[in-house]
């Protein structure tokens, strides 16, 4: 069996052993701050997928270890906190344009 044929390990993620740490209360800050987190199982369930997407930019990355999970949800936390306020709607009235 050659490199390509032993990646992963065949176990199914616990899902609920990564959630069951700091993880949502970061991922409830990164929605809070306004941006778009969704999480969700690799096809084949050995991971467990979470895609953070602000103004149309997203970045995504795959986790089996809590440690990892939560570190890289702090790093996008603090990303989403800085950049959030450049993005937000502006308050101002502005002018529809209107097609004929």
């Amino acid at each position: 069996m050659g490199w390509f044929e032993e990646a992963g390990n065949g176990q199914v993620v616990d899902v609920a052993m990564l959630m069951d740490s700091g993880a949502p209360e970061v991922i409830w800050r990164i929605v809070t701050d306004g941006a778009l987190v969704s999480i969700g199982r690799t096809s084949d369930g050995g991971a467990l997928g979470i895609t953070v997407t602000l103004d149309g930019q997203w970045r995504r990355e795959y986790f089996r270890d809590v440690d990892d999970l939560v570190d890289w949800l702090a790093r996008a936390a603090a990303a989403v906190a800085e950049e959030a306020p450049k993005v937000a709607a502006s308050s101002a009235r502005r002018q529809r344009v209107r097609r004929p």
